[in-house]
């Protein structure tokens, strides 16, 4: 889907509507408030595919909260998108500020189009726990010399030239980027993790340790952040690797039944998940889905009960 994307915003194909609907739609009445509510539903459908790996937290966040949690989070994400629409409503003078149509459009469409494409290298770069080793770089390989057979018919040969190189600087890019994720170059992880169960669990509690739990998986760009922004700092692997600490990480990258439940008896639906035991702490403490160096070092000490 992100390839179509990415052909179609290169101009490499359009879709066109025919003339009759596209006339209709141009002359037909939309008062009322069933007609402004329908243009605000098929909006909100069409930019949810591109605000998911942003509000994918606040959604999962909403739907294990209380009812009035979820409506009022979920009203707020309603003022947020409708914000520019309100700002002209209320200041009309603003639409005359904005940008006319222009080539700048056709610059913008492009550029937004390498971003697609960088887009749909990083998804073919998560397919590689699913396919044989290298498949995802075969996909990928197929997919780029389609794109600069496609460029150079639509556009010549110098752009399919320019298409070759970008598609070469992509293709590296994601060959080192699957060499560093399958452990060529691993990334500065002492950390002793230890696969996450129950028992587990129960085990580190009965031996008057602290227990660090790590949820993440491969697709989650949160839990990347979390990982180099947080878990791989120095004090926090210094306090990681301690005796009296044990981590246990459930690697959800692939469908498992028993991290699912292990999420669902704690009110969770998605990942990144953190949640810390100790003494002090026998029924665990959640952490925010967007982990600070803060929050891991005092958890951990107030799971422990030190001063």
């Amino acid at each position: 889907v992100t390839a179509l994307f990415t052909a179609n915003l290169l101009g490499l194909f359009e879709i066109t509507l025919p003339s009759r609907l596209t006339t209709r739609l141009a002359t037909q009445k939309r008062s009322g408030l069933a007609g402004h509510f329908a243009e605000g539903a098929f909006a909100t459908l069409l930019a949810t595919p591109c605000s998911a790996p942003f509000l994918g937290t606040a959604v999962a966040f909403a739907l294990a909260a209380s009812l009035p949690v979820l409506w009022g989070l979920f009203l707020m994400l309603g003022m947020g998108m409708s914000l520019p629409w309100l700002m002209i409503a209320l200041w009309p003078g603003l639409a005359l500020r904005l940008p006319r149509p222009g080539r700048w459009m056709l610059r913008v469409r492009m550029a937004l189009g390498a971003l697609m494409l960088a887009a749909c290298l990083w998804l073919l770069s998560l397919l590689q726990n699913h396919l044989p080793e290298r498949g995802a770089m075969v996909i990928a390989g197929v997919l780029l010399l389609i794109l600069v057979v496609a460029c150079a018919r639509r556009y010549g040969l110098r752009a399919a030239a320019i298409a070759s190189g970008a598609g070469l600087v992509a293709g590296l890019a994601l060959f080192f980027s699957l060499s560093w994720n399958t452990g060529i170059h691993p990334p500065r992880d002492e950390i002793r993790w230890q696969p996450l169960s129950e028992q587990a669990i129960r085990d580190a509690l009965a031996e008057k340790k602290v227990v660090f739990v790590d949820v993440t998986a491969d697709w989650c760009v949160t839990c990347k952040a979390n990982k180099y922004n947080v878990l791989l700092r120095d004090d926090v692997q210094q306090a990681l690797t301690d005796k009296q600490v044990v981590a246990l990480r459930g690697d959800w990258s692939l469908p498992s039944p028993s991290i699912n439940e292990f999420l669902q008896k704690r009110g969770s639906v998605a990942v990144p998940f953190n949640q810390i035991y100790g003494p002090q702490r026998p029924d665990g403490e959640i952490l925010s889905p967007l982990l600070t160096r803060e929050a891991v070092l005092k958890g951990l000490k107030n799971a422990q009960g030190a001063e």
